[in-house]
């Protein structure tokens, strides 16, 4: 890769408030001595280390205007393609270009719409693919083809497939998917996602192409299989 990192920053993730999880992005919140320089407000194009693995992603720096009004700064990044428990872990992060300007949104759907296309861009600056499949999906359309025909998918739907969609590498519990695409905490609730898998196979099934896209991984989840 000819990019050069503007910035790099490590430390350990700390719990935040956990608003990313319930729109579908959950972030690493990273803590940072306050000596530490940071970069100018905005969002990044993040190159990621953990445990000596290499990600990519999306790191905010600044507030979160429109979650709260917490002036306070801080460092928060989306990893691409990886579910898991990072409390109390160590991570490096390299800051490459500086995508946008914080914003403040008028309801969390607009945001998600948006930490979508931030990290459609991520995939783009670093050569990160989306999937193999014949599944194409535009986020900001709401569009689903597959084998260039249109499937019709509600709004859950359609929420649901393009989170594994776009994680074609990840396995997600169902409690990480109702999170994320009911917005709210799970509380062992999520008969709901159950039911939307079902639906969803039950869309794309006369396709071809179709069979095998959502695949359970058992006693766990589900994830992409059109791998």
């Amino acid at each position: 890769m000819d990019h050069k990192p503007a910035c790099h920053l490590a430390g350990t993730v700390v719990h935040g408030r956990g608003i990313g999880k319930l729109v579908g992005m959950p972030t690493a919140n990273l803590d940072l001595p306050p000596e530490v320089p940071l970069p100018p407000v905005g969002v990044y194009l993040t190159r990621v280390a953990l445990e000596g693995r290499e990600y990519y992603g999306v790191t905010n720096v600044g507030a979160r205007p429109t979650v709260d009004r917490d002036p306070e700064v801080t460092v928060e990044t989306h990893i691409l393609n990886f579910s898991g428990d990072l409390y109390g872990r160590e991570l490096e992060i390299w800051l490459y270009t500086r995508l946008r300007s914080p914003l403040r949104f008028p309801d969390l759907s607009l945001l998600l719409d948006q930490i979508r296309r931030d990290c459609d861009a991520a995939r783009s600056f670093f050569g990160v693919p989306l999937s193999a499949a014949p599944l194409f999906m535009d986020a900001q359309k709401h569009l689903v083809l597959l084998e260039g025909r249109e499937v019709p998918l509600s709004p859950k739907e359609f929420d649901l497939l393009y989170h594994l969609y776009s994680n074609p590498d990840t396995a997600f519990t169902q409690e990480q998917l109702y999170e994320a695409v009911w917005h709210q905490p799970a509380n062992g609730f999520c008969h709901a996602v159950e039911n939307t898998v079902f639906q969803i196979r039950r869309r794309l099934r006369p396709f071809p192409g179709g069979e095998g896209l959502i695949r359970t991984v058992p006693r766990y989840g589900y994830r992409f299989g059109g791998k």
